[in-house]
C-alpha cells in the first residue's frame, strides 16, 4: 500500500516536471508602449496623425487649426521620455497629457 502510494506522488512529480516549460526573455522595446500610447493620445483628441517618425521619435497631430506634438525619446539614463505640445487650441497640451498617461496606465 505504502509503495504504491509512493509509486503515485513520484508518477505525479514526474508529470509535473515534464509540463514545466523555460521560456527564453523576449527583447522588449522600451520605446514600443510610450511610442502607441503616444499615438493613441492624438486619435484620442481627434488629430490626425500627420507624421509618426519613430527614428526621431517625433508624432505630429493636426486638427482645423489646431497642431499637436508629441515627441518620445530614449533619454540618457535609459528612461523613456515624453514631450508633449501643442498649439491653436487651448487645453489641448493637457487633454493629450491626459490621453498619454491614460493610456500608460497611470
Amino acid at each position: 500500500m505504502k509503495a504504491a502510494r509512493r509509486i503515485f506522488v513520484l508518477l505525479l512529480v514526474a508529470l509535473g516536471l515534464a509540463s514545466c516549460v523555460v521560456y527564453e526573455p523576449v527583447p522588449v522595446d522600451p520605446m514600443e508602449a510610450p511610442w502607441r500610447a503616444a499615438i493613441g493620445a492624438m486619435q484620442d483628441n481627434g488629430l490626425a496623425v500627420a507624421t509618426a517618425d519613430r527614428t526621431s521619435g517625433v508624432i505630429r497631430g493636426t486638427r482645423a487649426g489646431a497642431e499637436g506634438t508629441i515627441v518620445v525619446r530614449m533619454r540618457n539614463d535609459g528612461r523613456v521620455g515624453v514631450e508633449i505640445n501643442s498649439q491653436g487650441e487651448p487645453g489641448l497640451t493637457q487633454r493629450l497629457t491626459d490621453a498619454y498617461n491614460r493610456r500608460m496606465g497611470r
